[in-house]
């Protein structure tokens, strides 16, 4: 029982962590799409704005695995509190790999960052 309730704050941090980076890429796609700014003007725009948008993608779908894992961690201590431990062994591994996919988009989701991290750079490169 003490793992699925150590999960508890571990859960909580990542929900904070997936939100700060969704509203930074808000506050970089508004600026992007203001007319007149700096950002609208470059000649890889569109180019950082499909890959801003497969971000945005990649984060929900963090988010959902996440919230879904959380549940999933809950119903888990539920079964256990209710004495059904091998059900609750199977709800824990379902909220596993909820939280596994969770992660497995974060990853991706950063890897795609940096990609747009080196176009914006070749912008000013040359």
């Amino acid at each position: 029982m003490t793992t699925p309730a150590l999960l508890f704050p571990a859960i909580s941090l990542l929900f904070v962590a997936y939100t700060n980076r969704l509203h930074s890429l808000s506050v970089l796609i508004r600026a992007m799409t203001t007319e007149g700014s700096d950002e609208s003007k470059t000649k890889h725009t569109d180019e950082q704005l499909d890959i801003l948008k497969k971000r945005v993608t990649y984060i929900k779908r963090m988010q959902v695995f996440g919230i879904v894992s959380f549940i999933f961690n809950l119903m888990t201590i539920i079964s256990f509190y209710i004495e059904q431990i091998s059900l609750a062994y199977y709800i824990f591994g379902f909220g596993l790999l909820m939280l596994s996919a969770s992660l497995i988009f974060a990853l991706l989701e950063t890897l795609i960052s940096t990609k747009a991290l080196d176009i914006h750079l070749e912008n000013y490169k040359g």
